[in-house]
């Protein structure tokens, strides 16, 4: 496979049709343009494994399925076009570079695919077709999957979120593994001008935890007071379930962060109205650094 189209670091979004992936890519094309990120576009069209009749080559794809993936990129291309013109005419992206669209179509499965293409990316883009038993399922197998073994952070636009809520909610765990999540939603509300929530939870019963974890949350987010000296972080400790927790809290929110993979993050997916970002324990923004915006 081949990402050579793709800017590296670009803001990346899996278009699996259209217009399905309409709010994925207005997503992308806003944070694109926050970022001084470009945008990608990226449809895998599966290759063909069974046996195949006389003139196609097996594990190749159709000639249909890649012309009907062609359509779906340039339906999405022209789509994130209209969006960035609408959003260069918005005040608040006055003095920003325009982000550039690229597209780029892919042949094989879809997982090992998004994640191949999740290195050469600042963002991956995904959006969820919806609950219940079939929902359930392709939620499960495909963003599931994505979600534990990219090496950038995942967004995902699950049903209902339409980004109406106030705030960034991140949930942490008080180890190191939380720091990408939250310096991912420190960011994120420094650039939306959102309130920011630093959500810990320890287990019911516990006896004389309370004030210790106080001081716990607290110094993990001493660092990022001074980074981002405007930002006002709530801290919020409670008994019970960090999953749950999150996903009833994030009903008012437009966006919960969250270490990637893992019960937590699989419970958001499953449950949350908003948009969830799972950042991987390992990433840094360190080499990431966009394109200096148009003076």
């Amino acid at each position: 496979m081949s990402y050579a189209a793709i800017p590296e670091g670009a803001v990346l979004v899996g278009v699996e049709n259209w217009p399905a992936a309409a709010e994925s890519v207005s997503w992308a094309a806003e944070q694109a343009y926050r970022g001084g990120r470009d945008v990608g576009l990226v449809h895998v069209v599966s290759a063909t494994t069974l046996e195949t009749p006389p003139g196609f080559r097996a594990g190749a794809a159709s000639e249909p399925e890649q012309a009907h993936g062609s359509v779906v990129l340039a339906s999405a291309e022209r789509y994130a076009e209209h969006r960035l013109d609408a959003l260069s005419g918005v005040s608040g992206f006055a003095g920003y570079r325009r982000p550039e669209v690229t597209t780029s179509q892919q042949i094989g499965s879809v997982i090992p695919a998004l994640v191949a293409a999740s290195g050469h990316a600042s963002l991956l883009v995904l959006g969820s077709r919806g609950r219940g038993p079939i929902g359930s399922w392709i939620l499960g197998s495909v963003s599931r999957s994505v979600v534990e073994d990219s090496r950038c952070p995942v967004v995902v636009l699950c049903p209902g979120s339409g980004g109406v809520g106030r705030g960034v909610l991140v949930g942490i765990d008080g180890t190191s593994d939380s720091i990408p999540a939250l310096e991912f939603a420190f960011d994120q509300a420094d650039q939306r001008n959102l309130p920011v929530t630093v959500l810990y939870c320890y287990r019911a019963g516990s006896t004389e935890r309370p004030d210790a974890d106080r001081v716990l949350v607290a110094e993990c987010v001493a660092g990022l007071r001074e980074r981002y000296p405007d930002l006002h972080p709530h801290l919020r400790i409670q008994a019970g379930s960090l999953g749950h927790a999150l996903a009833e809290q994030a009903q008012t929110m437009h966006m919960v962060v969250v270490a990637g993979g893992g019960a937590v993050a699989n419970h958001l997916l499953d449950h949350a109205h908003s948009v969830v970002v799972t950042v991987p324990t390992t990433y840094s923004r360190a080499g990431t650094t966009p394109p200096a915006p148009a003076m």
